[in-house]
Formats: C-alpha cells, sequence, structure tokens
C-alpha cells in the first residue's frame, strides 16, 4: 500500500495509506523509514502495528506501575483486561523488568511489610499473596519469624479482651483464639497468646453466669418443665463455656 501522506500532531504521527491510515506512537514512528510515496508490504504494515501496540501498552504499564507496586501475575491480568496479546504481552513485562520495574521479590517484601504493619498472621498474608498470583513455589519459602509472629498476636490482644469482655472466661478464651485463627496466625502462636489473656474474677464470672442463666431459663421455660427444662438450661450453660458444678449451684439457688 502506497503511502499518500503523512501528518504529524502533538501526540502521535498519522501515516495516510490510501483509504486507510496509521496512527503511530511518536516514539515508534522514527523506528520506520516511512515517507509518502513509499509503498508498504502487509508484512512490514502488520510489524508497524505491532511496534505501535506495543508502545502504547507499555505507556499504559508505566502509567499502572507510577501508582503502585505490580506482581507480574496482576500486571499481565491488566494488560490482557486491556485487550493486549500474549505476545504483546511477554514484550511489555520483559521491557518492565530490564528496568526492575516488574520485581516480585520486591513487591512480597514490600507487600509483608505493610500487612505485618496491620498485624495480620503468616496464613492470612500468604492467603493474600496467592490472590495477587505469586505462585505457590515462591510462597512457601518465605519466612515469617516466630517471635514476630508472637509480637503481632499480643498486640492485637488488648482489643480482642476488651471485645470479648462480657463473656465467661472459657468463652472468651475460645472466641479469642478463633480470631486470632481469623487473622493468619497459626494455633502454637493463638495457643501461647490466649495463655496471657486475663481471667474475670469469680465475682465477675458468678454474675456473667447468673445473667446468661435468666436469660436460657426465660427462653426454655416457655417450651419444657421440670427435669427436662432442668436438662436443656445445663446442656446450654455448659455450651457457653461455664462449669459443671457452678451451673449446679445457680441452679440450687434459684430453686430449679
Amino acid at each position: 500500500m502506497i503511502i499518500t501522506k503523512i501528518k504529524f500532531l502533538k501526540n502521535k504521527v498519522v501515516v495516510y495509506l490510501n483509504k486507510k491510515r496509521l496512527d503511530l506512537d511518536k516514539d515508534v514512528y522514527p523506528n520506520f523509514y516511512l515517507y509518502v510515496g513509499k509503498d508498504l508490504s502487509e508484512k512490514e504494515i502488520k510489524e508497524i502495528k505491532n511496534q505501535n501496540d506495543s508502545s502504547a501498552y507499555l505507556r499504559y504499564a508505566l502509567n499502572l506501575r507510577s501508582k503502585k507496586l505490580f506482581s507480574e501475575y496482576a500486571m499481565r491480568e491488566k494488560l490482557y483486561k486491556k485487550g493486549a496479546s500474549k505476545h504483546i504481552t511477554d514484550s511489555v513485562i520483559k521491557s518492565l523488568k530490564s528496568f526492575d520495574l516488574i520485581d516480585d521479590k520486591a513487591f512480597i517484601d514490600d507487600f509483608i511489610a505493610y500487612y505485618n504493619s496491620l498485624n495480620y498472621g503468616e496464613n492470612k498474608i500468604k492467603e493474600k499473596l496467592r490472590k495477587k498470583g505469586i505462585f505457590e513455589e515462591r510462597i512457601e519459602k518465605i519466612k515469617f519469624p516466630i517471635s514476630i509472629e508472637k509480637k503481632k498476636a499480643k498486640a492485637i490482644l488488648p482489643k480482642l479482651e476488651k471485645k470479648y469482655e462480657s463473656y465467661n472466661n472459657t468463652a472468651k478464651e475460645m472466641h479469642i483464639f478463633n480470631s486470632l485463627i481469623q487473622q493468619g496466625f497459626n494455633k502454637e502462636v493463638a495457643k501461647e497468646v490466649i495463655s496471657l489473656v486475663k481471667d474475670s474474677s469469680p465475682k465477675d464470672e458468678n454474675e456473667k453466669l447468673e445473667k446468661d442463666f435468666e436469660k436460657v431459663y426465660l427462653r426454655l421455660s416457655k417450651k419444657y418443665e421440670k427435669k427436662e427444662l432442668k436438662q436443656k438450661i445445663l446442656n446450654s450453660l455448659l455450651t457457653k463455656g461455664y462449669k459443671f458444678n457452678d451451673i449446679y449451684k445457680m441452679m440450687e439457688r434459684k430453686k430449679l
């Protein structure tokens, strides 16, 4: 196809081929010896388009990278979603890597530092890395010092104790343990940290039992009577973490 006109604009160069046109990046145009009257083959036009597309997607990737770090997987997903082919995506990723703009190790280090600052446990951080597309082989090589894990778990303990202060001792420890597991800590760390949980005084524990007893009695007495009611109340309070002897004494005081 014959080049009939070349027009230089502010952000691009437009090359006219009879009734068709190529909108070229200013960085791509100098890579080809283009002039009015030149006859371009289909192969040459395809090569020009490929380079132009690669340049456009590279600029897009650079714009994304200027705002935050990306893993290779995440950047590939962005490019594919934008419409880039695998060939162009590979080319863009190669260019980014050559300038250390895509570095999964640096990404992982920054990612871990950020979530460590939020007191997330090892398992939660690894789960988030998987969602970011970091390969399992790389994730399994990451070391989380046990001393740091314990420090993070201890840091959130006061907040959890405050959250569950209305529960009896057993239930409070159980809820705090489950919260630590959900936050990503291993069972060993969670067990050690809940050993630091402050128990309520016997007086407070008894007040909580009496309060829960009244609630359970009010609910179950509408359905059950006598021996069956007594058994249902006992089972309900046991599941809440109260001790059998304490429940039995409470029932005696309540003349149940």
